[in-house]
Protein backbone atom coordinates (compact mmCIF):
# COMPACT_ATOMS: atom_id res chain seq x y z
CA UNK A 1 0.00 0.00 0.00
CA UNK A 2 -0.69 6.34 8.53
CA UNK A 3 0.17 9.49 7.69
CA UNK A 4 -2.00 11.48 5.32
CA UNK A 5 -0.95 12.98 2.50
CA UNK A 6 -2.03 16.30 0.32
CA UNK A 7 -1.95 16.07 -3.65
CA UNK A 8 -1.56 18.22 -6.33
CA UNK A 9 -2.84 17.83 -8.87
CA UNK A 10 -1.06 17.93 -12.26
CA UNK A 11 -1.44 16.68 -15.99
CA UNK A 12 1.92 14.39 -16.84
CA UNK A 13 3.32 15.16 -20.52
CA UNK A 14 5.99 12.95 -21.66
CA UNK A 15 8.42 15.67 -23.17
CA UNK A 16 12.16 14.77 -24.37
CA UNK A 17 14.34 14.49 -21.78
CA UNK A 18 11.81 14.95 -19.03
CA UNK A 19 8.03 15.78 -17.64
CA UNK A 20 5.80 18.56 -17.77
CA UNK A 21 3.49 19.25 -14.83
CA UNK A 22 1.42 21.50 -14.49
CA UNK A 23 0.40 22.75 -11.16
CA UNK A 24 -3.61 22.86 -10.32
CA UNK A 25 -5.54 22.71 -6.72
CA UNK A 26 -4.01 21.29 -3.80
CA UNK A 27 -6.64 18.88 -1.81
CA UNK A 28 -6.19 16.65 1.45
CA UNK A 29 -7.73 13.30 0.26
CA UNK A 30 -5.74 10.30 -1.90
CA UNK A 31 -9.06 9.72 -3.38
CA UNK A 32 -9.02 12.65 -5.77
CA UNK A 33 -8.32 11.66 -8.88
CA UNK A 34 -5.54 13.60 -11.70
CA UNK A 35 -7.29 15.38 -14.68
CA UNK A 36 -7.96 12.08 -16.78
CA UNK A 37 -8.07 9.62 -13.66
CA UNK A 38 -9.83 7.50 -12.17
CA UNK A 39 -12.98 8.99 -10.68
CA UNK A 40 -14.16 8.16 -6.97
CA UNK A 41 -17.54 6.59 -8.43
CA UNK A 42 -15.59 3.99 -10.48
CA UNK A 43 -12.39 2.73 -8.12
CA UNK A 44 -14.10 0.55 -5.05
CA UNK A 45 -11.92 0.27 -1.86
CA UNK A 46 -11.81 -3.74 -1.11
CA UNK A 47 -9.10 -5.01 1.37
CA UNK A 48 -6.36 -3.36 2.84
CA UNK A 49 -7.39 -0.06 1.16
CA UNK A 50 -6.79 -1.79 -2.26
CA UNK A 51 -8.51 -0.31 -4.87
CA UNK A 52 -10.27 -1.46 -8.58
CA UNK A 53 -8.89 1.21 -10.86
CA UNK A 54 -11.03 1.07 -14.42
CA UNK A 55 -10.02 -0.91 -16.71
CA UNK A 56 -5.85 -1.71 -17.05
CA UNK A 57 -5.18 1.62 -14.73
CA UNK A 58 -3.70 3.28 -18.15
CA UNK A 59 -4.40 5.67 -21.29
CA UNK A 60 -1.54 6.06 -23.90
CA UNK A 61 -0.87 9.53 -22.16
CA UNK A 62 -0.72 8.60 -18.79
CA UNK A 63 -1.35 6.28 -15.77
CA UNK A 64 -4.73 6.85 -14.45
CA UNK A 65 -5.04 7.58 -10.37
CA UNK A 66 -4.48 10.42 -8.46
CA UNK A 67 -0.63 12.17 -8.49
CA UNK A 68 1.59 12.84 -5.40
CA UNK A 69 3.17 15.46 -4.99
CA UNK A 70 6.93 15.91 -4.30
CA UNK A 71 7.81 14.93 -1.02
CA UNK A 72 4.45 13.64 -0.16
CA UNK A 73 5.21 9.88 0.21
CA UNK A 74 7.39 8.10 2.55
CA UNK A 75 9.14 4.53 2.99
CA UNK A 76 8.50 2.57 5.37
CA UNK A 77 10.65 -0.78 6.50
CA UNK A 78 9.32 -4.13 7.40
CA UNK A 79 9.56 -5.18 11.31
CA UNK A 80 10.53 -1.99 12.53
CA UNK A 81 7.73 0.39 13.26
CA UNK A 82 8.91 2.47 9.90
CA UNK A 83 12.53 3.39 10.73
CA UNK A 84 15.35 2.37 8.68
CA UNK A 85 16.72 -1.40 8.74
CA UNK A 86 14.17 -3.69 6.94
CA UNK A 87 13.08 -3.99 3.78
CA UNK A 88 11.31 -0.59 2.02
CA UNK A 89 8.12 -0.48 1.75
CA UNK A 90 5.75 1.66 0.38
CA UNK A 91 3.55 4.16 2.07
CA UNK A 92 0.18 3.50 1.94
CA UNK A 93 -1.08 6.28 2.25
CA UNK A 94 0.25 6.58 -1.35
CA UNK A 95 0.27 3.13 -2.17
CA UNK A 96 -2.38 1.35 -1.11
CA UNK A 97 -2.80 -1.10 -4.43
CA UNK A 98 -4.62 -1.17 -7.38
CA UNK A 99 -6.05 -4.38 -9.52
CA UNK A 100 -7.62 -4.51 -12.85
CA UNK A 101 -11.45 -5.64 -12.10
CA UNK A 102 -11.02 -7.18 -15.32
CA UNK A 103 -8.56 -10.12 -13.87
CA UNK A 104 -11.27 -12.55 -11.49
CA UNK A 105 -10.80 -16.14 -9.66
CA UNK A 106 -13.21 -17.11 -12.29
CA UNK A 107 -11.14 -16.52 -15.54
CA UNK A 108 -7.56 -16.66 -14.46
CA UNK A 109 -6.81 -19.18 -17.47
CA UNK A 110 -8.01 -16.76 -19.71
CA UNK A 111 -6.67 -14.10 -18.06
CA UNK A 112 -3.08 -13.97 -15.78
CA UNK A 113 -2.73 -17.57 -16.39
CA UNK A 114 -3.21 -18.39 -19.38
CA UNK A 115 -0.46 -20.01 -22.23
CA UNK A 116 1.16 -17.27 -23.92
CA UNK A 117 1.61 -14.64 -21.51
CA UNK A 118 -0.70 -11.89 -20.30
CA UNK A 119 1.30 -8.96 -18.99
CA UNK A 120 2.49 -7.75 -21.91
CA UNK A 121 -1.15 -7.16 -23.17
CA UNK A 122 -1.44 -4.74 -20.05
CA UNK A 123 1.38 -3.18 -19.37
CA UNK A 124 1.72 0.89 -20.33
CA UNK A 125 3.93 1.91 -23.01
CA UNK A 126 7.48 2.61 -21.85
CA UNK A 127 6.89 6.54 -22.79
CA UNK A 128 4.17 6.37 -19.99
CA UNK A 129 6.24 4.34 -17.24
CA UNK A 130 9.05 6.26 -17.81
CA UNK A 131 7.42 9.89 -17.03
CA UNK A 132 5.67 8.42 -13.92
CA UNK A 133 8.65 7.24 -12.53
CA UNK A 134 10.23 10.32 -11.96
CA UNK A 135 6.82 11.50 -10.87
CA UNK A 136 7.20 8.96 -7.83
CA UNK A 137 10.37 9.32 -7.48
CA UNK A 138 10.24 13.13 -6.44
CA UNK A 139 7.17 11.85 -4.29
CA UNK A 140 9.29 9.52 -2.18
CA UNK A 141 11.99 11.60 -2.48
CA UNK A 142 14.28 8.57 -4.09
CA UNK A 143 18.17 9.29 -3.88
CA UNK A 144 20.47 8.30 -6.64
CA UNK A 145 20.39 6.72 -9.76
CA UNK A 146 17.10 5.88 -11.73
CA UNK A 147 18.45 2.98 -12.69
CA UNK A 148 18.64 1.97 -9.22
CA UNK A 149 14.90 1.90 -8.69
CA UNK A 150 12.28 -0.23 -10.15
CA UNK A 151 8.91 1.28 -11.40
CA UNK A 152 7.17 -1.70 -9.38
CA UNK A 153 3.27 -2.58 -9.52
CA UNK A 154 2.78 -3.25 -5.43
CA UNK A 155 0.32 -5.95 -6.60
CA UNK A 156 2.23 -7.19 -9.90
CA UNK A 157 0.49 -7.30 -13.30
CA UNK A 158 0.82 -11.16 -13.43
CA UNK A 159 -1.34 -11.21 -9.90
CA UNK A 160 -4.20 -8.73 -11.57
CA UNK A 161 -2.54 -5.51 -10.57
CA UNK A 162 -3.11 -2.89 -12.68
CA UNK A 163 -0.66 0.82 -13.51
CA UNK A 164 -3.16 2.71 -11.74
CA UNK A 165 -0.85 5.55 -9.94
CA UNK A 166 -1.75 4.39 -6.15
CA UNK A 167 0.17 0.21 -7.58
CA UNK A 168 3.25 2.26 -8.23
CA UNK A 169 6.10 3.25 -6.39
CA UNK A 170 10.14 3.19 -6.60
CA UNK A 171 11.24 0.29 -5.29
CA UNK A 172 15.03 -0.03 -4.64
CA UNK A 173 17.10 -2.99 -6.67
CA UNK A 174 18.52 -4.96 -3.78
CA UNK A 175 17.96 -8.18 -2.33
CA UNK A 176 17.50 -12.17 -3.76
CA UNK A 177 14.63 -13.05 -5.62
CA UNK A 178 15.90 -17.16 -5.45
CA UNK A 179 15.01 -16.29 -1.56
CA UNK A 180 11.43 -16.50 -2.44
CA UNK A 181 11.27 -18.42 -5.37
CA UNK A 182 14.18 -21.18 -5.37
CA UNK A 183 12.47 -22.65 -8.86
CA UNK A 184 13.00 -19.08 -10.30
CA UNK A 185 15.60 -16.80 -8.78
CA UNK A 186 15.78 -14.21 -11.46
CA UNK A 187 14.66 -11.04 -11.18
CA UNK A 188 16.13 -7.31 -9.92
CA UNK A 189 15.17 -7.16 -6.61
CA UNK A 190 14.42 -9.45 -3.68
CA UNK A 191 10.33 -8.66 -4.30
CA UNK A 192 10.53 -10.42 -7.95
CA UNK A 193 10.49 -13.54 -6.69
CA UNK A 194 7.60 -12.74 -4.01
CA UNK A 195 5.92 -12.16 -7.36
CA UNK A 196 6.93 -14.89 -9.42
CA UNK A 197 6.10 -17.63 -6.71
CA UNK A 198 2.93 -16.21 -5.77
CA UNK A 199 1.68 -16.40 -9.81
CA UNK A 200 2.88 -19.95 -9.72
CA UNK A 201 0.32 -19.99 -6.55
CA UNK A 202 -2.38 -18.54 -7.80
CA UNK A 203 -2.71 -20.54 -10.64
CA UNK A 204 -2.00 -24.05 -9.84
CA UNK A 205 -4.90 -23.17 -7.19
CA UNK A 206 -2.52 -23.07 -3.98
CA UNK A 207 -4.26 -19.73 -3.20
CA UNK A 208 -6.65 -17.84 -4.03
CA UNK A 209 -6.26 -14.51 -6.35
CA UNK A 210 -7.70 -11.87 -3.65
CA UNK A 211 -5.72 -13.45 -0.77
CA UNK A 212 -2.52 -13.21 -3.08
CA UNK A 213 -3.39 -9.82 -3.90
CA UNK A 214 -4.06 -8.49 0.09
CA UNK A 215 -1.21 -10.38 1.11
CA UNK A 216 1.18 -8.83 -1.35
CA UNK A 217 -0.47 -5.04 -1.25
CA UNK A 218 -0.02 -5.58 2.76
CA UNK A 219 3.64 -6.24 3.39
CA UNK A 220 5.57 -7.86 0.50
CA UNK A 221 8.08 -9.57 2.55
CA UNK A 222 6.38 -11.81 4.97
CA UNK A 223 3.41 -12.39 2.10
CA UNK A 224 4.57 -16.40 1.16
CA UNK A 225 4.63 -16.80 5.12
CA UNK A 226 1.06 -15.08 6.08
CA UNK A 227 -0.16 -17.47 2.90
CA UNK A 228 1.53 -21.04 3.97
CA UNK A 229 3.40 -20.67 0.29
CA UNK A 230 6.34 -22.28 0.85
CA UNK A 231 9.68 -20.23 -1.13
Amino acid sequence: MRRRMSLRLFTVGVLTGGVMAVAGAVVASCGIPAPGGTSDSRATPVGSGIVVSEGHGWTRQQVMGPLPAPGTCHFGHEGDGGNDGGPAMPDRACTPGAVDGAVTQANLRQTLCRKGGYTDSVRPPREVTDAFKKVTRQAYSTPGRSSDYELDHLIPLGLGGSSDSRNLWPELNVGDPGQFDHSNPYGNNAKDGVESRLHTAVCSGEVGLAQAQEAIATNWFTALTRLGVAP
